[in-house]
């Protein structure tokens, strides 16, 4: 009988020191789970820390010092305070946003073809050339005709562009735009300026959602573009970006949505 009963105690001990060993701390009675801690120590080496016994025992008090502090929070009512429930609603929401679409892009990820292609398109529309381009901007095709006869008698482009141009960025440095490629600027201002020969005048006014503009080509050069291996990155992540907007705008339109 004696030994049954040490037997049962034994058991009993053993449970208990098993159940003690899952938990790293228990604060007023709520246990800390080690499982807890061990996804801290995760997230420590990910980011390049150790696990180490100091590493440890300092995420353990960090661990009861919120577990303090989430009880205060209850004790004082807190957690009740709509702005504190709406903090950690939003916060949940982030939360789960992000984990959404990181498995997203996870299960459909941006591939080494779909970056390549997108420099090569990138490429190709910006071009080869740089312009160095003035423009005098008008309202109508009226006045802009008229720029362009005092320009074909000898008026000065500089000079017109400071009494008759509408631009202010431009206006007082006699129409000077600068060194740009065309891709730059609005697709009929471009178009015209990539068909036109170093110190040309447009031959007929451009029309833009701007108004009208009299164009010079002032020079030419050859223009550089950054080598694939440098901005292969930053490519992938403005793709991946995309993607996720465009998922996100897919569930708007596949789910049912009722607004009241």
């Amino acid at each position: 009988m004696i030994k049954t009963k040490l037997f049962i105690v034994s058991v009993l001990a053993c449970a208990a020191f098993t159940v003690s060993a899952q938990n790293i701390a228990t604060v007023n009675g709520k246990p800390i789970p080690k499982s807890l801690q061990d996804q801290w120590i995760a997230q420590l080496i990910a980011n390049g820390g150790k696990d180490t016994p100091e590493a440890r025992k300092q995420i353990t008090e960090n661990l009861v010092a919120n577990a303090l502090v989430e009880q205060e929070a209850d004790k004082r009512g807190i957690t009740k305070d709509p702005k504190v429930q709406f903090a950690l609603d939003y916060a949940r929401f982030r939360i789960l946003q992000e984990a959404v679409l990181r498995d997203e892009l996870a299960k459909h990820p941006v591939t080494d073809k779909e970056v390549k292609d997108r420099y090569d398109r990138e490429k190709a529309a910006l071009g080869s050339q740089e312009f160095d381009v003035s423009h005098i901007l008008v309202k109508d095709e009226k006045t802009a005709k008229m720029i362009e006869d005092k320009l074909a008698k000898g008026g000065d482009f500089a000079a017109l562009a400071k009494e008759y141009s509408i631009d202010p960025g431009a206006k007082d440095n006699g129409g000077e735009l600068g060194w740009n490629r065309p891709a730059v600027f609005v697709s009929s201002f471009a178009n015209a300026v990539k068909g036109m020969k170093k110190g040309e005048v447009s031959k007929q006014p451009v029309q833009s959602e701007f108004g009208w503009h009299i164009i010079k080509v002032n020079d030419i050069r050859n223009a550089s573009f950054p080598d694939f291996d440098s901005v292969k990155n930053q490519i992938k992540e403005g793709l991946e970006l995309k993607k996720q907007q465009e998922y996100l705008q897919s569930l708007m339109k596949n789910n049912k949505v009722v607004y009241e």
